[in-house]
C-alpha cells in the first residue's frame, strides 16, 4: 500500500468513527486507523468519546484504555435475546374426521398419464366404490342428462398377492372409456355381467389406438382378463 493509499484508508476509517460517535464501533474505527496510520508513519490522532444527543444504546463494553486505543480491538456487541420458542396451541382430542382420514388404507393410482406400454397391474378386487367423474380439463363434475353428476365406478385392487384391504400393493383403477371396454369384454368371456368383490382381474396398459376424427386424442388401449369369484355367476 503506497504512503497516498495509506493516507485515504485512514481518513475513510476515522470519518467512520465520527459517524457512529459514542458507541463501541467507533472505537474499533479509530483503532484501526491508529494502527494503519503507525505502520506508515502518519500522525496519529487521540480521540476522546464525547456524549451525543442521541439516546445511548444499551452497551455493556468496558471503557477502553490509552493502551487499547492503539491497539486493534474488537467491539463486543450485545444483544437481549428474548425467547423465540413458537408458541403452539394446546393438544385437543382429535375428532371422528381426523382419526377416520388417519386409519383410512392409502391407495395408489394403478394408471396415469405416464404410463408406458406394458404397464400392468393383477390382483383381487377388495372393494368397489364410486365418486364424481370430474372433466379431464376443468376438472368440473361432469353432468348428465338430468343435470346430476356422473358418477364413476372405482375398482379397489390388491396387488401383492393377499386379499388385505390395506398395504401398499392397493391400486385404484377408474372404470371408464378403454379400460372399462377392457373389463367388459373380460367379462362376458368370463359368463358374468359385471365386476364383484373377490374376482380375480388383470389389466394391461397396452399403448394409444388411432384418433377417431381429425384433431381427436388417441385413445389408450387396455386388454385385461377377469375370474369371478368361487360360486358367483356375476363377474
Amino acid at each position: 500500500m503506497t504512503p497516498d493509499q495509506a493516507r485515504d484508508k485512514v481518513t475513510k476509517l476515522r470519518a467512520h468513527a465520527d459517524s457512529v460517535k459514542g458507541t463501541p464501533e467507533a472505537l474499533l474505527f479509530y483503532a484501526k486507523a491508529n494502527e494503519l496510520a503507525a505502520a506508515h508513519d502518519l500522525p496519529l490522532t487521540e480521540h476522546h468519546q464525547t456524549a451525543t444527543a442521541e439516546t445511548p444504546r444499551p452497551n455493556t463494553a468496558r471503557r477502553a484504555s490509552a493502551t487499547q486505543q492503539s491497539a486493534p480491538t474488537t467491539a463486543r456487541r450485545t444483544t437481549n435475546m428474548s425467547s423465540t420458542a413458537t408458541k403452539t396451541k394446546p393438544a385437543r382430542p382429535a375428532g371422528d374426521t381426523t382419526m377416520s382420514k388417519a386409519f383410512t388404507p392409502r391407495t395408489r393410482a394403478a394408471f396415469n398419464r405416464n404410463s408406458e406400454p406394458g404397464t400392468q397391474i393383477d390382483g383381487v378386487i377388495i372393494a368397489i366404490e364410486e365418486e364424481p367423474d370430474l372433466d379431464y380439463r376443468t376438472r368440473a363434475p361432469k353432468l348428465d342428462a338430468d343435470g346430476n353428476e356422473r358418477m364413476v365406478p372405482i375398482l379397489i385392487v390388491q396387488t401383492d398377492g393377499t386379499t388385505k384391504p390395506y398395504g401398499q400393493g392397493l391400486r385404484k383403477v377408474w372404470v371408464r372409456t378403454g379400460i372399462a371396454d377392457a373389463l367388459i369384454g373380460a367379462c362376458m368371456d368370463a359368463g358374468a355381467t359385471r365386476t364383484l368383490v373377490g374376482g380375480k382381474v388383470r389389466i394391461r396398459y397396452e399403448g394409444l389406438g388411432e384418433p377417431p376424427a381429425k384433431n381427436f386424442s388417441a385413445p389408450k388401449l387396455y386388454t385385461a382378463d377377469y375370474q369371478a369369484p368361487t360360486g358367483e355367476g356375476e363377474c
